[in-house]
């Protein structure tokens, strides 16, 4: 069992506050002396716990105008799941299996839903992975980007609540899926099929496309783990 910080805890109680009503959305938290008093913590504790709470989009930071509660769609029975993983510190085949039951539909529905103006925002968010990839530069904020408008694209608001509420919990994930330059070219010619498929309106390619690429990135991730299955390997095709 992961144990959990003193921070990720209180993130929890406070996440459970909100999602009761204790702070309405819309509405600023207290002070940081009040909730240091209220959930008997430390003033560094504190900040952990709200910054995982801004990480996952419940709560919303702006200089001058402290840390307000954000509005949640009715999408937020799932996204509290999930939030509520994230901190606990999700294992990674749990993210990943999270994907393949998502992504995987979500670029056959983009193949299938995406208008122009998505179809270009895709096309862009690999265009932008692309250039990082050949600049050497940092590439997976534009990796979550990419599979962002994918998701988007589906037309599906539950599979894009869930994109953002675990986006940087899934750059992790991806940054731990890496080993080499060689690993991201090959992930960014995985990108470049998915995107091809999808503009094509092929539903079928893009969904297998999708498949292989979240399969060569668990096998990235854990290349001498022989005796593990994958946690892609767990939903086979229908």
């Amino acid at each position: 069992m992961t144990t959990r910080t003193r921070g990720q805890r209180v993130a929890q109680q406070l996440l459970e506050d909100i999602t009761t009503g204790v702070f309405v959305p819309g509405s600023k938290l207290p002070p940081e002396r009040d909730l240091m008093t209220r959930y008997d913590i430390g003033r560094n504790s504190l900040r952990e716990a709200v910054q995982s709470l801004v990480a996952t989009g419940v709560l919303d930071v702006r200089a001058g105008a402290g840390t307000t509660v954000r509005t949640i769609d009715g999408s937020a029975a799932i996204t509290h799941s999930f939030t509520t993983a994230m901190l606990q510190d999700a294992a990674a085949n749990e993210i990943l299996e999270l994907r393949v039951l998502l992504e995987v539909d979500a670029a056959a529905r983009a193949a299938e839903r995406a208008d122009d103006a998505e179809l270009h925002a895709i096309r862009s968010a690999l265009a932008a992975y692309q250039n990082a990839v050949r600049r050497n530069e940092d590439v997976y904020a534009q990796d979550v980007a990419f599979h962002r408008s994918i998701a988007e694209g589906s037309h599906n608001r539950i599979y894009l609540s869930v994109m953002d509420t675990t986006s940087q919990l899934l750059e992790r994930v991806m940054r731990a899926g890496h080993h080499t330059p060689d690993d991201v070219r090959a992930a960014a010619k995985e990108h470049a099929l998915i995107a091809h498929h999808i503009l094509l309106g092929d539903a079928a390619a893009a969904a297998t496309a999708m498949r292989e690429h979240l399969t060569s990135s668990d096998d990235r991730r854990r290349p001498t783990d022989t005796d593990s299955k994958s946690a892609i390997d767990k939903f086979p095709n229908s």
